[in-house]
Order: C-alpha cells, then structure tokens, then sequence
C-alpha cells in the first residue's frame, strides 16, 4: 500500500479545506493536521475510502479550522492484509494556509497558470515540468489552475516537438484518436485517468502541491478540444461519431477525481464557486464548459446564446454586486478579448470574443456585453480577470465609457501560460470593449502571480507580473493597480 501521486489541499476558506492524496489500492485514508509541525496536539479527520471507482483517489473535508493559520497535515492509508492484519503506508506530509476572516486586511499572494503537457510538451526528461519549483519559491497562499491541466486530446510520445526535446512517456491514446471508440465506456475512462495520472507523477508539480492550496477549474481539454458539455455531439466531427456524452461524463468525473474540489452533495458537477481571502480580495471560479450553447450558434437575441448559463451567469452577477472586497478577481477559463476556437468560421469562437473577421462573427460577445453594462451600471469597482488559454501572456486594460457625469469603467484581464504547450505569439485582439495592451509576449512558458498589499498610500495595491520558467518578472510585465 503506497500513496503514488502525492497529497494536495485544496478550496481553502477561513474554517475548511479538502485534503487529497491517491492509493495505490484498496483502502482507507487517514489525515491528521495540527497547527504545529511536530504535531504536538493532533487532531483526526474522518477517514475516506480509496476505491476503484474514484481510481483509488479520496478526498476528505477538513472543518472547524482557525482563519489566517498555517496547518501541516500527513496522510496515509491503511488496508487489510488478510488474517487480521492491518497494511499501513508511508505517512507523507504537507502545509496549507486557511484564508483570513473576511474582516481582516493582511497581504495575500496567489499564482495561477493552465496548459500543462499539451502538443507534446509532456514531461520533459531530466527537467520535468520544472516550472513549478519556480512557483513554489514564492510561497504563494495559493494556486489557481485554470485549466488545460491536462489534454486529453493529445499524445506523450518520447519524441517531443522540437529537437532536443524528449518526453518522458505516457502510456495512453489521444481521446480524440479514430482509433478511441467513444462507447466504449471503460476505455474511454481510462484515457481520461491516465492522463491525470502522468502530469500528477511529476515530483516538482508534487512538492508544489504539498505546500500550495489550489483551487480547480476545468477549460476544454480537459474533456476535449473546444467542446460543450452541454451539446448532443463534438463540433469538429458533426453527428458522425457515436458517444460524445461518454466522453463528457468520463472526462468530467476523472476532473472531479483528481482536484481537491468541496463538491456540492447538491449539484455535484457544479464547477463554479467563490472564496474569499479577507476584505481586500474576493474570487470567483467560473465554468465556462458545461453551461455554454453551441460554439456554432450564431450570438443574436433570437438564439439566446451564452457561455456561462443564465443560472451562473446571475449568481456571478450577484456575488459581484454584493462584495465588500477591495478587489474583485475572476478566474475565467476562456479569455475576453483574445479570439479563440479552430476554423472559427465554420464552427464559431470558442471564447468571449466574436474576433475581427467579419466573416466568423460567433462568439459569445452580447453575454459579454450585458455582464460588462452590469458592472458599469451598478458601478462595480476593481474587477480582475485572470486567464490563461492563449498560450501567450498579456495584460490587457479595458474602459467603457459611461454618462457625462459618471466614471467610466475600467477593469483588467491578465493573461498566462502555458505552463508547457505550445507557445503561441499575440494575435490581435477584438476591438469590442476598447482593449488597450499594457503588455505582451509570446514564445515562453509562463505563469502569473498577483500580490495584494498596502502600500505607502495606505491603499490595497493590486501588483501582477508574469514570470517565465526562470521564475522572474518578464520585462514589462510588472503592473501595479490601485483601487478606485
């Protein structure tokens, strides 16, 4: 009995969080955590079955925990080894932070990134996806992985996709492979897991884990490229292949498996949630996946079309409305302005954004739009989105003008990655909501970390700055915010 993919914590708020660890059998986990690290006075979890159907992996709450406190935890598991005997594994351990009360005004520090080992820029031999060392070195309170933390739709072949590039190896097909009958339900699963399985084997994405809370959020690749959960069949392939909803499900489900996510015993599948780190920062997970119409669809009142569900999109609405916190920071998996999505003109953008070909007009831009006046008429201040999705970093400034006598809007979206993918140039971006580019670069591997912090003003600044994978600031990158 062995832990095999190291332990995680993740939805931390002032009194929770979720421990995750994966046996490599059988078994039950057991987790103790104490707020000093020679676990003077521990205390117990209730212990979580590692079954196959989760593929062996537990998620186990954590509650009643202090606000703004650091906690080291072990976990380890225990199986029956026949004849009254007991199994027990190695103990690993790990540190998190518990957010602060939402009366309480301390600095926080977060990083978040997504593509992780797309087009073949797998696990690199002798490196790894050493990136996150680079993450870990900051000490962030925590993580947003914001999507593409796998692609399922890709290969890991040993040959990578430049010279002197070699993976290591990932025994598993592409979801997207003629070859992969999608009604084969237990293959398909399968493909999903082991997906999972390889990027969470890396020893620097392990250690980073075991220090840094996370908060989960799924994008397409997940599941597959550019897809909808919601939709009877997958834009690229038509109607012609059987068992799209299998692979929604199964991709779906090894997403749930694999993130330290507080499921909604309620709404089970629900991705979208919001956490709050003291009364200078709020954030919002939103899903841009299983609520979104047809990418194809074309975006007039007539066909109501939306990305976020109109039940999401409310409750995205409200919470902005009624935040306290200074800043306001929204992790979408798809970004604004930036066009998205493959042969757009057939199948529509798969983003926010309609683009600047007149002839591909399918995005999701009169949702956008009516999200944008929402906070412009209600006057809803410092608003940040993070993204990532592009495969280049950006951070871009937008200004909506508003009456005579008002303010006019402003907020900000700040892009990043890939962790490792491919890297991708800046394209233009849709002219929709008046974007003004602060800063731009492609061809790196990247991901972004936001610090809050008062400065000499005695103000809560907003501070964001890409770092490559040396774990510096990109020239130009650093901005600094404050409220208004």
């Amino acid at each position: 009995m062995t832990i095999t993919h190291g332990i995680a914590s993740g939805d931390v708020t002032a009194s929770s969080a979720v421990i995750w660890a994966r046996a490599s059998g059988l078994g039950q986990m057991h987790v103790e955590y104490d707020t000093s690290p020679e676990f003077a006075q521990p205390k117990s979890s209730p212990t979580g079955v590692a079954g196959e159907g989760s593929d062996y992996t537990v998620h186990v709450k954590l509650e009643g925990l202090k606000p703004d406190t650091l906690y080291h935890y072990r976990v380890w598991f225990t199986s029956d080894g026949g004849e009254g005997s007991t199994i027990v594994s190695e103990s690993k351990g790990g540190t998190f932070r518990t957010a602060p009360e939402a009366s309480v005004s301390r600095e926080v520090s977060f990083v978040w990134g997504g593509d992780l080992g797309g087009l073949r820029y797998c696990r690199r031999v002798g490196q790894g996806y050493d990136i996150f060392s680079k993450m870990l070195e900051l000490s962030p309170d925590f993580f947003v992985a914001n999507g593409d933390m796998i692609y399922a739709d890709n290969l890991c072949r040993a040959a990578g996709p430049e010279e002197g590039w070699e993976n290591i190896p990932g025994d598993f097909s592409g979801i997207s492979s003629r070859r992969v009958d999608w009604t084969d339900v237990a293959r398909v699963r399968e493909i999903y897991l082991a997906h999972w399985r390889y990027n969470r084997e890396d020893p620097h994405f392990q250690q980073f884990l075991r220090h840094t809370p996370m908060y989960s959020q799924w994008d397409d690749h997940e599941v597959i490229n550019d897809f909808g959960a919601s939709w009877e069949y997958w834009n690229v392939e038509k109607i012609d292949r059987a068992g799209y909803p299998n692979i929604v499900a199964a991709g779906r489900e090894a997403f749930f498996n694999y993130s330290p996510i507080d499921r909604d015993p309620d709404d089970p599948n629900r991705v979208y949630r919001r956490f709050n780190w003291g009364n200078d920062l709020a954030l919002w997970i939103v899903d841009a996946r299983s609520y979104r119409s047809r990418n194809d669809l074309a975006d007039t009142p007539e066909n109501n079309k939306t990305l976020l569900g109109a039940e999401q999109l409310a409750w995205l609405k409200r919470g902005l409305l009624e935040s306290d916190a200074t800043w306001k920071v929204v992790s979408s998996d798809v970004p604004i302005s930036v066009p998205t999505g493959s042969n757009t003109q057939v199948l529509g953008h798969d983003g926010w954004a309609d683009g600047t070909d007149p002839s591909s007009q399918m995005g999701f831009e009169r949702e956008l739009l009516d999200l944008v006046n929402f906070l412009r008429d209600n006057g809803i201040r410092n608003v940040v989105f993070v993204t990532t999705d592009a495969h280049w970093a950006a951070s871009i400034r937008y200004e909506i003008a508003a009456d005579e006598d008002e303010i006019p809007l402003v907020f900000h979206e700040f892009i990043s990655g890939p962790l490792s993918s491919s890297r991708l140039k800046p394209v233009e971006l849709d002219p929709t909501l008046n974007p003004t580019t602060l800063y731009a670069e492609g061809g790196i591997f990247n991901f972004g970390y936001v610090r809050i912090r008062r400065e000499a003003d005695g103000l809560p600044h907003l501070i964001v700055d890409v770092r490559g994978e040396d774990g510096l600031p990109r020239p130009g990158s650093v901005i600094d915010l404050t409220p208004r």
